[in-house]
């Protein structure tokens, strides 16, 4: 009888033992799998080390990218850390990074930026793997590059540049030696000159801003060292690709996959849709009035050149379109490649100014030289509205220094502190074999500060380094990446330094950039789609009339 009484407690005994031992089978089963041979940090919980980067953002740290910089600081050039299941390898070495993205075919524009992208530019570069079509989308504004065309932009982008200046002079006049936030300012102005390169007219943002300015410093809100400037709204055009933009990088750091988490971030939100269809209705438009015009156009003879004197991309494709004989593309991937255009050109030029604004009052000498050369070269009068000369501006012997300033200020931005590619076969990286459709992060940012390559200041600020002994700039000083390599570099970084250097020039030759508040003068950073200064404040005074 007590044996029969031991194997009734027995049997719920071994059940039990049962169910501990499914669960956790299961929960092996599950757990993510690292790629074998290549380090990591523990995985403890079946979001693999998701958990890990949530408790680094909880301590208030909002730049991820130090997280992950971390990886590669404590296993060497080559890590991984798993996102989820998705097994992401971390290669930190100059060499393989080259070989991988310049020599080999095996890497691919990763998916998940691609299936974020999709969402608002499905038929444009940023969402389309290296294929045929992506071919022929980087071939239809290829001539919007060269630097015939550029010279033509040059016009449009002196003119942003010195409203900028009009705008902050009034702003200097109203708040005194007072800071004021300035990266609204410096995004919109690029984000309405990008769109009016692209497009032709379009609301400036700028202008609106001029309009709206406090007529006296007793409207303002001001405490003893910022001024609280009142800003208007911006134009409904560049409200809505502000909106659109957002809603990417919401996708980008959302937990669950893009096809999930659209619904909650895009699908059901109205301000999405009505913003989706404000962009698209105007570059829709603007597509219709450019082949318009150019189908009214007198029709050239035989044998003249067919270059294009198009004011703006929209119109250069439509001339070619009809000139040229190539292919004519369905409205819907105009649209999506000129919106690609517009994302990427105003997104890179923006933030490397709101950071250049933060790092020139840390160097006064090189502030002083950059004003001088500029006044020696272009004239001192920053009360002018003058187009900025092309070919002088873009001429590195006779600018050295604000070469060197943008180069020094793209390199300590750290904009895109990772590259994200996936692997479309097998590889084998620094002697370890990664499968096919593991996804690399290459960590340009990191390979563009290292102390190995500029010494033990590598982290600081110092333009003097792009400087030759006797006083030329030199392009091959270090390594620096602020534009990506290989074949899905930015296909616009010709034009972002036309912007950057036309945009330092005036703002060196009419201000002095001076300290800010301690607590708005650091350099902490928060990640979206590009690396952003979390506090972006200037205080200005003019130079001194000799």
């Amino acid at each position: 009888m007590d044996n029969v009484r031991g194997f009734e407690y027995l049997g719920p005994f071994i059940f039990g033992l049962s169910l501990v031992a499914i669960s956790r089978s299961c929960y092996l089963w599950v757990l993510p799998k690292p790629i074998p041979g290549i380090p990591h940090d523990p995985v403890t919980s079946i979001l693999g080390h998701i958990p890990d980067i949530v408790r680094f953002s909880k301590n208030g740290e909002k730049d991820i990218s130090k997280w992950f910089n971390s990886m590669s600081t404590k296993y060497g050039a080559l890590s991984q850390v798993l996102l989820g299941r998705v097994r992401t390898v971390i290669v930190a070495d100059r060499a393989e990074v080259e070989r991988l993205l310049l020599k080999g075919k095996s890497t691919e524009q990763s998916g998940w930026i691609r299936d974020s992208f999709s969402t608002i530019i499905p038929t444009g570069q940023l969402a389309l793997p290296t294929g045929d079509m992506w071919k022929r989308h980087r071939q239809l504004a290829g001539p919007s590059m060269s630097r015939l065309y550029i010279k033509q932009m040059s016009t449009h982008v002196s003119a942003a540049a010195n409203s900028l200046v009009q705008l902050w002079s009034l702003k200097l006049d109203l708040v005194g030696n007072k800071a004021f936030a300035a990266d609204r300012d410096l995004k919109l102005a690029v984000l309405s000159k990008i769109v009016n390169i692209t497009m032709g007219d379009a609301p400036s943002s700028i202008e609106v801003a001029l309009a709206s300015l406090p007529k006296s410093r007793s409207s303002l809100c001001a405490d003893d060292e910022i001024a609280r400037i009142p800003q208007a709204d911006s134009p409904p055009l560049q409200k809505a690709i502000n909106n659109l933009m957002q809603s990417v990088q919401s996708l980008n750091f959302a937990p669950l996959p893009v096809y999930i988490s659209r619904i909650f971030i895009q699908d059901l939100s109205p301000t999405w849709r009505k913003s989706r269809n404000t962009v698209s209705e105007f570059i829709n438009q603007k597509i219709v009035e450019a082949r318009a015009r150019e189908s009214s156009a007198p029709k050239l003879k035989q044998g003249v050149a067919l270059a294009t004197d198009a004011d703006c991309v929209v119109d250069m494709v439509a001339q070619r379109e009809a000139r040229e004989g190539v292919e004519k593309f369905d409205i819907g991937e105009l649209r999506d490649e000129l919106f690609t255009f517009i994302l990427a050109g105003q997104d890179t030029t923006g933030v490397v100014l709101s950071w250049l604004v933060k790092f020139l009052p840390q160097d006064m000498d090189v502030q002083r030289r950059l004003h001088n050369e500029v006044c020696s070269l272009f004239g001192s009068d920053s009360d002018g509205m003058d187009i900025w000369d092309f070919d002088l501006i873009t001429d590195s012997e006779r600018v050295p220094i604000l070469e060197a300033v943008v180069a020094e200020s793209l390199r300590c931005a750290v904009l895109a502190p990772h590259t994200m590619r996936e692997l479309t076969e097998d590889e084998v990286i620094l002697g370890r074999h990664v499968p096919k459709g593991a996804q690399l992060m290459l960590a340009l940012g990191l390979l563009s500060t290292q102390e190995t390559d500029w010494g033990p200041d590598a982290k600081t600020w110092r333009p003097s380094r792009w400087l030759k002994a006797d006083g030329s700039f030199d392009v091959n000083a270090g390594p620096n990446f602020p534009f990506g390599i290989g074949q899905r570099a930015c296909f616009g970084q010709r034009l972002a330094m036309l912007k950057l250097k036309t945009f330092v020039a005036a703002l060196s030759r009419a201000f002095v950039f001076n300290q800010v508040p301690d607590h708005v003068a650091g350099l902490e950073a928060f990640v979206k789609v590009s690396r952003q200064p979390e506090h972006c404040y200037v205080s200005l005074e003019r130079w001194p009339v000799d």
